[in-house]
């Protein structure tokens, strides 16, 4: 069985490796490929691993505040999955684990009638997963131009995070070449303005694609609506968050079939979970997982 594994944002192949060896350790029979990202990112704090293991740049796979960035990613995947797969199933952690989803999110919209089997991936491991993203042409999409709102709090909310004195560390031992330029990063979102679909879906906009996060549209009455994730998942997640940032974990989770998702909460936040318990549960979760997807 083969799994492709797609880091957290601010990290590499070398500490995603070690991050999965206690739950490798318990699955011999399943080969984790990983895949590095190559967009440079800065060190943050949040992380043990991160701050004290890897002397190594640290990267994502895209600008999260670039569409075309975001969609180049997308289908460069969806072009080595092609190539080099099939991939029984995908673990992501935070933003591979939005990576991942969104690449689901994609082949749902695009054939909602598809069987598991005909998914890019039979079933998905989010852990700590962050909240996919969706870009779209303006030109493929209803907007309604008479609507519009103000960006501007978009724009805070990213240089909060993009710009907080954590993110801007640079990592001890790597060039600055292999840096992130997070000013240029922010340069594009505040080129942007907010705009609406017909729907009432908020987004922000560079002229030629849009902006926001997947959101599970609901039906009239109490129905959810279609889910937009449709294989078996498993969400390994702190709910430490669920109020304060749902982005953690909590959203990702609302977009996926509920009667196919397992769930297993740690307490170690947005850090990776560990432990020796903690891990054997994980991994049987994970196989657990994986065989709901053939049955």
């Amino acid at each position: 069985m083969r799994i492709l594994a797609l880091h957290g944002r601010g990290s590499n192949t070398q500490i995603f490796t070690a991050q999965l060896s206690p739950l490798a350790a318990h699955l011999p029979d399943i080969q984790f490929d990983h895949l590095q990202g190559t967009v440079r990112h800065t060190e943050g704090n949040w992380s043990l691993h991160t701050t004290a293991f890897s002397r190594l740049p640290l990267y994502t796979y895209y600008n999260p505040l670039d569409p075309r960035s975001i969609l180049q990613t997308e289908t460069e995947l969806e072009a080595l999955i092609a190539r080099d797969g099939p991939f029984d199933g995908v673990l992501g952690y935070s933003g591979g684990a939005a990576l991942a989803a969104e690449i689901l999110c994609r082949d749902v919209a695009r054939n909602p009638l598809g069987l598991v089997s005909q998914r890019p991936f039979r079933f998905a491991v989010f852990i700590n997963g962050a909240s996919p993203l969706r870009v779209f042409r303006l030109d493929e999409v209803d907007v309604d131009p008479s609507v519009e709102f103000d960006a501007d709090s978009l724009v805070e909310e990213a240089r909060s995070m993009f710009l907080r004195p954590s993110a801007l560390r640079r990592k001890e031992g790597v060039s600055v070449e292999d840096q992130a330029d997070h000013e240029v990063m922010l340069g594009m979102l505040e080129r942007c303005r907010g705009m609406v679909l017909r729907d009432g879906t908020k987004f922000i906009s560079d002229g030629e694609f849009g902006l926001c996060r997947f959101e599970r549209r609901r039906d009239d009455g109490d129905d959810e609506g279609e889910a937009l994730i449709d294989v078996p998942t498993l969400h390994v997640r702190s709910i430490e968050e669920d109020e304060t940032n749902p982005h953690h974990g909590l959203h990702l989770l609302s977009l996926c079939d509920r009667d196919k998702a397992r769930e297993f909460h740690h307490e170690y936040g947005h850090d990776f979970p560990r432990g020796r318990v903690e891990m054997m549960k994980i991994a049987q979760l994970i196989r657990e997982t994986a065989e709901a997807s053939v049955q």
